[in-house]
């Protein structure tokens, strides 16, 4: 028997990360402190059309329920035309979809809920239950000792006319004035 207390939370997916600037997440996940999310906010996210303001909305848990609460006027929820009343908590309920700006976002309620693997139906690897952390060459069955070994073998000894670092100081030598080495000695050469 788990003595673990599950905690209530919701996770924010969004599904066009494609649409993503630098320095946003795709995915943010609120407790029942909940949280703000915009430009400043705490899921930050940034858009090219400057849409989404600095405290765009809010998630807040609300009478045993989580809810968004709209800032912006801008907002809108399941594909409807008519925008979130700002300063209203708007109960969220599992699969809802908010839009923000051109950002489309899915609404994941639970407790225990396992982090949604991020691009796994854009990922070409992912039907083949391929692992993100395996060398491509693993894929088709060939262990990475062989593939390092082969590699390891092949590689030529450094030849001195190769070698950049090798020819300047050639360079550097054959340019040392003999009135030099006599004040220093042979450790300029």
């Amino acid at each position: 028997m788990s003595t673990n207390v599950l905690s209530p939370s919701v996770t924010l997916t969004v599904l066009n990360p494609e649409k993503l600037l630098h320095g946003s997440e795709p995915r943010h996940r609120f407790d029942r402190a909940g949280g703000s999310i915009g430009s400043q906010g705490a899921w930050r996210l940034h858009d090219r059309g400057v849409r989404i303001l600095p405290v765009h909305c809010e998630i807040g848990w609300h009478e045993g329920h989580f809810c968004i609460i709209d800032h912006s006027g801008k907002s809108f929820m399941n594909g409807s035309d008519t925008q979130l009343l700002s300063g209203t908590p708007v109960r969220l309920r599992h699969n809802d979809r908010l839009q923000m700006g051109h950002y489309q976002i899915a609404i994941h309620l639970g407790e225990d809920e396992e982090e949604p693997q991020p691009h796994t139906r854009r990922d070409p690897l992912s039907e083949l239950g391929v692992d993100q952390q395996m060398c491509p060459l693993q894929v088709l069955g060939v262990p990475i000792t062989d593939i390092a070994g082969s590699f390891q073998a092949s590689m030529p000894e450094p030849v001195d006319e190769l070698d950049p670092l090798a020819y300047l100081d050639r360079a550097a030598q054959a340019r040392v004035d003999p009135a030099i080495v006599e004040i220093f000695g042979k450790e300029v050469q």
